[in-house]
């Protein structure tokens, strides 16, 4: 396959996940928090008169909590998919802020014309302030991507649709906005489309619009606004040998 498969090592560009820097100030060191909790043992045993096993048992300092691991592949998302999966999704909930937005497409095999079913879309974005906002009980990369991320797999004609919100972009910089997406098809690693941009994104220059590949199709999306108030786009992502 001709796209960038799970296994590459290749940092994903783009800014601090949800926004400002955390303060300097971190929590106590650990051989400081055992100092201070030895000398409190200490001292109550002192005033309640403890047996001097039982604070020898009490001074057996737990093993630090060992740290979470991130997953290597800092874009991959496939093997955190749900189970049951349909072509149909949202990524960002009904009551997220924004302006609310709707792409559809096909998924075709590499001759652009035969639709391709079972191929999981695995979708990550911004919010419309331009960060990934987490709620803080996120797992594997939605550690990474935050909680406004999806998956759907496409049906037996190759359809598939997710509901979400316009994207914005980075704050003070000049990424154009976009929605990141991976398609992992049967047997296949996951591998990493050119993200949906948007026609018309005053960030998107030349200088970007160079950048772009076409993996997996053209990623370049027109909106239109409905009567509703939602903006929709096509993509058609066409999967290389």
């Amino acid at each position: 396959m001709g796209l960038r498969a799970a296994s590459s090592k290749a940092p994903h560009p783009g800014p601090p996940a949800t926004g400002p820097p955390s303060p300097a100030a971190g929590p106590m060191p650990y051989d400081r928090a055992m100092k201070a909790r030895r000398l409190l043992l200490c001292l109550l045993c002192a005033v309640l008169g403890c047996h001097p096993a039982a604070l020898q048992r009490a001074l057996r300092a737990p093993n630090p909590p060992a740290a979470v691991s991130l997953p290597e592949c800092e874009w991959c998302g496939a093997a955190e998919a749900p189970k049951k999966l349909h072509w149909r999704t949202r990524v960002a909930p009904e009551a997220e802020p924004g302006e609310p937005l709707v792409i559809s497409g096909t998924v075709y095999r590499s001759d652009g014309e035969t639709p391709a079913p079972d191929v999981i879309l695995y979708l990550y974005q911004t919010n419309d302030a331009g960060f990934y906002p987490k709620r803080g009980d996120e797992t594997g990369n939605g550690r990474r991507h935050g909680y406004l991320r999806s998956w759907l797999e496409s049906d037996r004609n190759g359809r598939y649709e997710f509901a979400t919100i316009k994207p914005g972009p980075y704050p003070g910089g000049s990424e154009p906005a976009h929605i990141h997406a991976t398609v992992t098809e049967p047997g296949q690693p996951e591998a990493e489309i050119d993200s949906f941009v948007f026609e018309g994104d005053p960030f998107l220059t030349p200088g970007h619009l160079a950048m772009y590949r076409g993996r997996g199709g053209s990623g370049i999306v027109r909106l239109a606004l409905d009567g509703e108030g939602v903006w929709r786009g096509t993509r058609d992502v066409v999967l290389e040998p």
